[in-house]
């Protein structure tokens, strides 16, 4: 990934700090993201498919094209995962599509918070159903358990995170409305 954000960055004639102007994050940040000494967040890396024009499966590394319909198979989804141990991974679904107005994915998220203390938000509204497992979810004046089965919808702009409660693994697919 962070080749492919180097790369990108370079294509559309930015610097590091232009690019930090437009996606909202600091430069120093995408500095160690370019050189991969850290994982971009799923917050992150939509404001640098954003800020870069780009749909967010092509900095995970996925071909995509201007397909009307992609099927991802069990076990077919494009894993990422977080360079922390026991962090989080996710399953991009629907990769192979470019200028989706949705980005769905299925996120295994880590016991603490991947991100620590801070919250973030991004553009769009945002789909949290729980697959199996326990999870919170921080919110800046709340927060909220869910699980299997329960649902939560909310506007993505408003700071959030999601981590994994208990020692079960959990699997919640997340959908993010981002011409919301």
């Amino acid at each position: 990934m962070s080749v492919r954000i180097k790369l990108l960055r370079h294509q559309h004639g930015l610097s590091l700090e232009q690019l930090a102007q437009r996606s909202g994050l600091t430069k120093s940040y995408l500095s160690k993201v370019e050189r991969g000494l850290c994982t971009p967040s799923i917050s992150s890396a939509l404001k640098l498919a954003q800020a870069l024009a780009v749909d967010v499966a092509l900095l995970f590394g996925s071909p995509t094209d201007d397909s009307q319909l992609c099927i991802t198979r069990a076990g077919d989804a494009l894993r990422v995962s977080s360079a922390e141990p026991a962090g989080r991974v996710i399953e991009l679904l629907a990769s192979q599509i470019s200028h989706k107005q949705m980005q769905p994915f299925v996120l295994t998220p880590p016991e603490d918070f991947a991100d620590g203390p801070q919250l973030h938000g991004h553009p769009g509204e945002e789909l949290v159903w729980v697959l199996s497992g326990d999870i919170e979810i921080a919110f800046p004046e709340r927060t909220e358990q869910l699980a299997c089965g329960d649902c939560a919808y909310f506007r993505a702009q408003l700071p959030h995170r999601i981590r994994r409660l208990g020692d079960a693994p959990a699997r919640v697919l997340v959908v993010i409305a981002q011409g919301a």
